[in-house]
């Protein structure tokens, strides 16, 4: 009899893993996109802000301080930021459209471009810190684990987006043109 109970339970736990990912691939890869998209345009305006003298000077400022001083102030802005998260979601559910974008861009935009700012500043001084590194290394997994579930949809997506026939890929790339000659970048 003992035989049998091995057998009964990789099938049951592949229905588990295949609903848990079933459920849980929408929202991670809309997760990943946004974090994705906002991340590598963030990085891009922070790099042409550190050009303002008046912001290197803070952030020779933040290289000063040790890492206990540098961990609250990258803490603070998270925090904001997913308050604002939470707010804009509250406020969408509520249908007030207006409400949820201007919290989003200026509260949930305003805190995580601080907190992007300042890992990128004090990034070794952050991750020095033991109990956050620890936190960052599992983060960092985590984000893999969901590119790696998501590859076959992202791979897919980008063929059809990108196909020469595409008016989509036509149209992005006329506004990605647009965007990177009003702001100055490389295209």
């Amino acid at each position: 009899m003992p035989a049998s109970t091995p057998s009964v339970q990789p099938p049951r736990r592949r229905w588990v893993r295949l609903l848990r990912d079933i459920l849980l691939l929408p929202p991670a890869l809309l997760y990943v996109i946004v974090e994705q998209l906002f991340w590598v345009g963030a990085k891009t305006l922070l790099r042409q802000a550190a050009r303002i003298p008046l912001v290197r000077s803070i952030q020779n400022s933040l290289h000063r301080l040790p890492p206990w001083a540098v961990l609250p102030l990258f803490l603070v802005p998270e925090l904001f930021s997913h308050a604002g998260g939470f707010w804009a979601s509250d406020l969408l559910v509520h249908r007030a459209w207006v409400a949820a974008l201007l919290v989003g861009i200026f509260i949930k935009g305003t805190a995580t471009l601080m907190e992007v700012w300042i890992y990128q500043s004090c990034e070794e001084k952050l991750l020095s810190v033991r109990w956050f590194a620890r936190l960052h290394r599992q983060l960092m997994r985590g984000r893999e684990w969901v590119a790696v579930r998501i590859r076959p949809v992202r791979d897919l997506s980008r063929r059809l987006l990108w196909s020469r026939n595409s008016g989509l890929a036509r149209r992005f790339f006329a506004i990605h043109k647009f965007i990177s000659a009003r702001l100055g970048l490389p295209r």
